[in-house]
């Protein structure tokens, strides 16, 4: 009687866990919800052409090297700090801009290893510069400022300059990406 006891418990139990199955219901119902956007224009102009299309051909005498460029005759040397300005037009944008600059390094021949390119803003301030929205006719405009630099001291290490010998008396193609983008929230 002891076994059947036992036998009993465990089909009762089993009983009750298929009944709690089959009884057991989840209600649900869906609904779709549709919305109308529009999305955002996107308008920026470098020197007053389209930024995709416009190119800039330089050369160093389009370069503000002041008093930084060690070089004479039309040609560069380390210590040089050059840079050219150019203006940004993002009116009609709306969005924020980010403008920003890299070496192109596959138009690029024989940059000197040192060789830095970057972007600051008309103050000076090296970085992305970034444009914030803005409706008013005017506003979404900046002077943004390629920067190329070619470093060099007094105190630079011998490393440093026998690679400055190696790339001296070379013809140096500096080819810069210049990148207008929308400013992502992080």
């Amino acid at each position: 009687m002891k076994g059947n006891k036992k036998i009993l418990v465990v089909a009762v139990l089993l009983l009750l866990i298929t009944v709690s199955f089959a009884t057991y219901a989840i209600y649900r119902e869906t609904q779709v919800v549709n919305t109308s956007v529009n999305t955002a224009n996107w308008s920026v102009q470098l020197d007053g052409n389209d930024f995709s299309t416009t190119a800039i051909a330089l050369n160093l005498g389009d370069l503000n090297c002041g008093t930084s460029n060690p070089g004479q005759n039309s040609k560069i040397a380390p210590g040089a700090v050059c840079y050219y300005e150019f203006d940004v037009d993002a009116d009609g944008s709306e969005v924020d801009v980010v403008v920003d600059a890299e070496l192109d390094t596959t138009n690029s021949t024989n940059v000197p290893t040192n060789m830095t390119v970057s972007i600051a803003d008309e103050n000076g301030d090296e970085g992305a510069v970034e444009i914030p929205y803005s409706a008013t006719e005017g506003e979404m405009e900046a002077t943004v400022r390629l920067l190329i630099e070619w470093p060099g001291a007094l105190t630079d290490s011998d490393t440093k300059d026998s690679q400055d010998i190696l790339d001296a008396n070379k013809a140096v193609t500096i080819a810069v990406k210049l990148i207008a983008r929308q400013a992502l929230n992080s």
